[in-house]
């Protein structure tokens, strides 16, 4: 994998959590105008029970735009074109388990035909690869992972 490699999935991750974004704003939308548009039944609990619900969808999809929020804002703290030696924030880490950026928390990611997962640096499997090298070896729930690049 080489650097621009890693450039271009940067800017896919970028657009997926715009996407992501779009549709919870759209949803928050969608769910505010539901409320506005509920009209007085004459069976008040019924009637009260819908704003409730719709009270609780509204303050769910907040909460998820703060999560993407979150995202973006560990997201641009990523400098894409740099190259690491040693797995951190950013690194494009090729191992004989698979391919993990470490970015955000989005799991499987599929790329250019290449399944990348991204993880936090919170990740555990994460904590393990931090500092670590290529040509090093970490061991992940009995298995012995090889860390054939850093980039």
């Amino acid at each position: 994998m080489d650097i621009q490699f890693k450039v271009r999935l940067y800017q896919a991750l970028l657009i997926e959590v715009d996407q992501r974004a779009q549709n919870l704003q759209d949803s928050l939308i969608d769910a505010l105008d539901s409320t506005a548009n509920e009209t007085k039944s004459t069976a008040g609990d019924k009637h009260e029970t819908g704003r409730a619900m719709a009270q609780l969808e509204q303050e769910k999809i907040g909460s998820q735009i703060a999560e993407i929020t979150k995202l973006k804002e560990i997201l641009f703290r990523i400098q894409p074109e740099k190259s690491h030696s040693k797995v951190e924030l950013g690194s494009l880490v090729t191992t004989s388990n698979g391919i993990f950026f470490i970015s955000i928390g989005i799991g499987a990611f599929p790329f250019e035909g290449k399944n990348v997962f991204c993880i936090t640096p919170m990740a555990p499997v994460c904590q393990l690869l931090l500092g670590k090298q290529a040509g090093e070896q970490v061991e992940w729930q009995g298995k012995k992972i090889d860390i054939n690049l850093v980039s």
